[in-house]
């Protein structure tokens, strides 16, 4: 039994950097199922445990494991990308991507913080919010609707029956969390010893009831997670109980939560290597006039000088640039000088362009909600009907991109039976939560993908696209994108992240993409296409993205160059935020700098 005057478990499920005093203690929940070993941690397999639960029942086997294995005067549950801030003064940052001297000072994380907060109340919880879905916090949902559309509702039915009949005393409690619209999640609380001990054991014990209630053999990796999905919301509705029955003192600490690290690497290498395979030596080839590399685009007249980057870039690195058909997709509102002028500007470098003007009269109902995105963004998916017949398939890009190695490679993928192909995206498994798309599901950006055009023209779209509409509509925030998702849920071939390198890789990402840090690492050190997926592009001046100068050196080959006076007024705000921006040094320090 160990014995302390406060016992706080920093729940980790693998190694990372550990968070630890006296009174924060790292433990490693699973302990015994043997996937990780986190050094430095408590494991949860010793005494009296459930370690061996732990796939299903999360930090609840932590949970479990304090409960019979530790003596304190106060108890708490944290995790170590989720954790409360003890500091006497809010931090303006509420996200970290590291753990070092600087986040114990900035959240409070010492001892003699952590006791007076934990003597200014019986319980500690993270601030309750609003409950929406996420990018979308203009759609407020109570605690039961979020459930149902996160889960699968039968669970909760189960769980609302059990506590009625178990616990008719706490039951009305369950009543107002399930209508409520504010909550807190994770299951983090500090309690004071009688507290934490009520709620421990009523805890498992209307868990352990609903399990065996409960068919859980069709769930997926994400939904099989249940115990500690259900006991987020039981921890809402006893801290309710516990202050409004047993006159518990409850107050709010800050929670700070931890980001997806941007990958150690020096952009300068990357941008130079980038220039240097611009640079490299192509060999021609000699083509019939029906073959090619298809790549499609879709634009407005904004967007034309964009655009001719893209082309110029993918023209430039090709490795057979007269193989290249470019067919451009707008709504008949690129003027004809712009029309001349990219034409003109492919033809010289031996690629082909063409453009067909697109009837949108057909997709005006479907949703525009973001105003840097124009109906142009919908092309994609009817391009199918104006590309020639003889095009069976087509790279699509969008406007905002620049290709660095051969799009001859990207052409060269198999699909293998798949009608589409696309990368992971920067928020991929929120966005998918979103739509209630399945965990086997990757949920890809939409910027840079492979067509089967010959599958689409076999589809019935239209139909196709009104029906993902009016199941998902409500929840459709990624416009054209999420309809793609929608279509194609596991029938998409996932190409590496390095094919649609987006900006979040050059910086911390607060948000849960569909790839993992190595993936991230090889596509920010080696990207093969990139993607300013920022509202700030390029050609805005308050842009941060290291690669923005290879957009100017393409830009200024093209008929859209900027003026000697815009240059040098770029050029003087980039170097006054170099020298006067205070410089990442943890960052730095990890590259040997």
């Amino acid at each position: 039994m160990i014995s302390k005057k406060i016992f706080i478990s920093v729940v980790y499920f693998k190694p990372a950097p550990l968070v630890q005093t006296e009174y924060l203690n790292p433990v490693q929940a699973g302990k015994a199922l043997g996937r990780y070993d986190v050094e430095g941690a408590i494991g949860d397999d010793n005494g009296k445990n459930i370690s061996e639960k732990n796939v299903s029942w999360n930090e609840l086997t932590a949970l479990y494991w304090m409960r019979h294995n530790v003596d304190a005067d106060y108890y708490g549950l944290m995790h170590y990308r989720r954790l409360m801030v003890f500091a006497e003064k809010k931090p303006k940052a509420v996200t970290f991507s590291d753990i070092t001297e600087r986040e114990f000072e900035r959240y409070g994380w010492n001892d003699a913080l952590i006791e007076k907060a934990c003597e200014s109340a019986d319980i500690l919880t993270p601030p309750v919010r609003d409950i929406y879905l996420p990018g979308m916090p203009e759609v407020l949902m109570t605690a039961g609707e979020f459930y149902a559309h996160q889960h699968h509702s039968r669970d909760m039915d189960i769980l609302e029956a059990v506590v009625k009949e178990r616990s008719p005393e706490i039951y009305p409690y369950f009543v107002d969390m399930l209508v409520g619209r504010k909550i807190f999640f994770n299951s983090i609380t500090v309690m004071r010893k009688p507290f934490f001990e009520e709620y421990s054991d009523w805890l498992f014990d209307i868990l352990e009831e609903v399990e065996k209630r409960s068919d859980t053999s069709d769930y997926d990796s994400y939904q099989s997670r249940i115990w500690g999905f259900l006991a987020e919301y039981l921890a809402n509705v006893y801290v309710s109980y516990a202050k409004f029955v047993h006159g518990a003192k409850v107050r709010e600490c800050p929670l700070t939560w931890g980001v997806r690290q941007r990958p150690a690497v020096a952009p300068e290498t990357v941008l130079s290597q980038a220039r240097t395979k611009a640079e490299s030596k192509r060999v021609a080839k000699v083509i019939d006039e029906n073959d090619g590399i298809n790549v499609v685009l879709a634009v407005d007249d904004n967007y034309i000088p964009h655009a001719s980057v893209t082309i110029l870039s993918a023209i430039r690195t090709s490795s057979t640039p007269n193989q290249l058909r470019f067919f451009i997709l707008n709504g008949r509102s690129v003027s004809g000088d712009n029309r001349t002028k990219l034409k003109k500007l492919a033809e010289n470098e031996g690629a082909r362009l063409t453009f067909l003007d697109i009837d949108d009269r057909d997709l005006r109902w479907l949703p525009l909600n973001r105003d840097y995105i124009s109906i142009a963004t919908y092309y994609r998916l009817v391009m199918h009907a104006y590309l020639p017949e003889t095009v069976k398939k087509a790279i699509y890009l969008d406007a905002d991109t620049i290709v660095i190695d051969p799009i001859e490679e990207l052409w060269s993928t198999s699909m293998d039976g798949h009608p589409v192909a696309g990368a992971p995206d920067d928020a991929g498994f929120l966005q998918a939560r979103r739509l209630q798309l399945t965990s086997h599901h990757r949920y890809f950006n939409a910027g840079i993908m492979l067509f089967d055009i010959a599958k689409f023209r076999a589809m019935d779209l239209q139909n196709e696209i009104i029906s993902a509409f009016r199941k998902h509509g409500a929840y459709i925030v990624s416009q054209d994108q999420d309809i793609l998702n929608i279509l194609f849920e596991q029938n998409t071939k996932m190409l590496h992240l390095r094919w649609n390198a987006g900006s979040r890789i050059y910086r911390a990402n607060p948000l849960e993409p569909s790839y993992d840090e190595q993936e991230a690492f090889e596509a920010a050190s080696d990207p093969a296409i990139v993607h300013f997926t920022d509202k700030r592009k390029p050609w805005h001046l308050k842009c941060t993205h290291p690669l923005t100068e290879l957009y100017w050196d393409y830009r200024n080959e093209t008929p859209w160059a900027e003026t000697q006076a815009e240059r040098v007024k770029r050029k003087t705000v980039y170097w006054l935020r170099r020298h006067l921006r205070a410089r990442d040094r943890r960052f730095d320090s990890k590259l040997g700098r």
